[in-house]
C-alpha cells in the first residue's frame, strides 16, 4: 500500500507504470494535504535536529545533507513516530474546523 498526497508529481505516467505491475495499491489522498501525513512532521523534526546541531552553519553540499539526514533517520524512535501518528485525530478535527483548509503551517 502506498500513501502519497495528490501532487501531480506522484501521479506521473512513470510512477503509475512502476507501481501497478508490482501490485502496489495507492490510497486515495487529497492533494496538498501534508497536514494529514505523519512523515511530513517527521521530516521537519529531522531538519530541526540538524539545524540545532549545526547552529548557523549551513549545509552547502549534497553529500553533507545526505549524511546528516541518514544520521538523523537512525536516531528517530518508534515512540516519536507513534506520537506523530497519534496526533492525526486532532489534526483532522482542526481541518474540519477550518472547513477543509490546510492547517499544516497554522
Amino acid at each position: 500500500m502506498l500513501m502519497e498526497e495528490g501532487a501531480a508529481l506522484h501521479g506521473s505516467e512513470y510512477t503509475q507504470q512502476e507501481r501497478v505491475p508490482e501490485g502496489i495499491t495507492k490510497v486515495n489522498w487529497p492533494p496538498n494535504s501534508p497536514d494529514f501525513n505523519p512523515i511530513e512532521r517527521i521530516g521537519e523534526f529531522m531538519m530541526s535536529r540538524i539545524q540545532t546541531r549545526r547552529g548557523s552553519e549551513r549545509i552547502s553540499k549534497f553529500n553533507e545533507m545526505d549524511r546528516s539526514l541518514k544520521e538523523q533517520r537512525g536516531k528517530i524512535t518508534i515512540k516519536e513516530i507513534n506520537k506523530n501518528i497519534a496526533k492525526l485525530p486532532m489534526i483532522l478535527r482542526r481541518c474540519i474546523e477550518v472547513n477543509g483548509g490546510n492547517t499544516y503551517r497554522a
